[in-house]
């Protein structure tokens, strides 16, 4: 029988990492038909017992052996032993190309990505071509996923073919199955227009995803203007082409209550803005991406176009202060900001490269080896960020390995280091910063609506 049409699966002595709360014992897992039937510890278990083929759990998850299997029942083993079971990701910004750049992303390569990083729920931006501004491409976008096998949210764009002049039809967009709407990958700049569109969006309850960015300090910068800028002869961006927006935005939705999420933040002074409009009541919210956070902008010294982003890689306070963002709790999530790209809109000049980079597949590995590897961060604090508080912000059911819940799960081997080599990916672009970088941890297996998605070749070694 294919894996993926198992509906029955034990995972067996597993760590469980649930949102906020970790757990150093080992616990079987029971799914049946996609739902987590019980959870318990190997310590709990009468008489020392396992679950195993021909046993189901009790009524109160206790091992009971008057419970049997029928005879057609099919279940599949995992053994989980030194392995973290967790609820699976939530990356609420990944740019799938399609329509019109099927050859950079589709939704089948989306999925594949998406899976093998231990993410099956995702919110895709409208930057395609063409944009997603219609009732009809949000139908697209969603018929696409069910049949590429992923959660996805779309986000519909804010104004029309995302030029930010005229408003799209938000109530049309909400019925066609729009979670959010985000310009992303373009900044309305008209004030008056953004103040509409949030009493606009306020009307309909839907979540604004704000890209910040003032294009008269962008237009003719590529990378974080400051010293390493200045040394390479690289024209630069101010950080203030993102906080001026932001403040902007911030007394917007103050004047409105319109609830914004401010996405892929880069700077000290984003975030004291950020948090000051938390504490004065602005129902705001924020993420950063895994790039913004590992690195510095002395990367930029390297010529690797990889490196160039929007909004650039900013310098080591910065860094710092995303850092110290997430950890205080102004920074809501961690995203991926996943933007493929081909090999010859990367392998040419940084004033002429695309800005993106590919990260559903280093999401996880990128996130724990600068977070808590290196940084102190609690596991469970960081699965919340990938997990919990995504879900809380688009007001979805939160996920945990509990009874009763659905079986989205990954397993992860938090002791792995992994090379990062362009020819794994399985998205269809190799535009990674974390290309040929070693890092910790790996998501070894995806369990999706209680089916394995995804396995790497460490299980199987198991």
């Amino acid at each position: 029988m294919d894996e993926k049409e198992i509906t029955n699966i034990l995972i067996k002595n597993a760590v469980i990492v649930n949102p906020g709360h970790e757990d150093d014992s080992a616990s079987d897992i029971l799914i049946e038909n996609g739902i987590v039937k019980s959870v318990i510890k190997v310590g709990d278990k009468p008489r020392n017992q396992t679950l195993k083929q021909g046993q189901k759990s009790g009524p109160d998850g206790s091992a009971g052996s008057d419970l049997i299997f029928s005879d057609d029942f099919k279940i599949t083993e995992i053994d989980g032993s030194g392995l973290i079971a967790a609820p699976a990701f939530f990356d609420m910004h990944v740019h799938i190309r399609e329509p019109g750049n099927e050859e950079e992303e589709d939704f089948e390569s989306a999925a594949g990505a998406a899976l093998s990083g231990g993410i099956t729920t995702l919110c895709s931006m409208p930057n395609t071509d063409p944009p997603v501004d219609s009732e009809y491409l949000v139908r697209y976008v969603k018929s696409r996923a069910l049949q590429a096998g992923i959660n996805i949210l779309p986000a519909a764009a804010m104004t029309k073919k995302l030029e930010g002049l005229e408003i799209t039809e938000f109530g049309l967009l909400k019925c066609a199955g729009a979670a959010a709407l985000s310009d992303d990958g373009k900044c309305v700049q008209d004030s008056k227009l953004m103040y509409e569109i949030m009493k606009y969006a306020r009307q309909f309850d839907m979540l604004l995803i704000l890209h910040e960015e003032d294009y008269t300090f962008s237009e003719t910068g590529f990378v974080n203007e400051g010293y390493y800028s200045a040394k390479l002869g690289f024209d630069g961006i101010s950080s203030l082409s993102e906080e001026l927006i932001i403040a902007r935005d911030l007394m917007l939705a103050a004047k409105t209550g319109t609830r914004i999420h401010i996405t892929h933040i880069s700077s000290k002074n984003s975030v004291d803005l950020i948090c000051r409009a938390k504490e004065s009541g602005v129902n705001v919210t924020c993420d950063v991406t895994p790039h913004h956070i590992f690195f510095n902008d002395s990367c930029l010294e390297g010529y690797n176009t990889n490196f160039k982003v929007n909004p650039p890689i900013r310098s080591e306070e910065d860094r710092n202060a995303l850092i110290e963002g997430l950890k205080n709790g102004v920074i809501d999530v961690i995203a991926s900001d996943h933007a493929p790209h081909l090999e010859e809109e990367k392998n040419t000049t940084f004033r002429e490269a695309s800005s993106g980079a590919i990260g559903m597949e280093t999401l996880f590995s990128a996130c724990y080896t600068c977070l808590c590897v290196s940084g102190g961060f609690k596991l469970s604090r960081l699965i919340g960020l990938l997990t919990e508080n995504p879900f809380k912000i688009f007001k979805i059911i939160q996920p945990s390995i509990t009874p009763g819940k659905k079986a989205d799960i990954i397993l992860i081997n938090i002791n792995k280091d992994t090379l990062i080599e362009k020819s794994s990916f399985l998205s269809r672009s190799s535009n990674s910063p974390f290309a040929g970088r070693k890092l910790k941890g790996e998501v070894i297996c995806t369990i999706k609506d209680g089916k394995i998605a995804y396995k790497s070749n460490s299980l199987n070694r198991r």
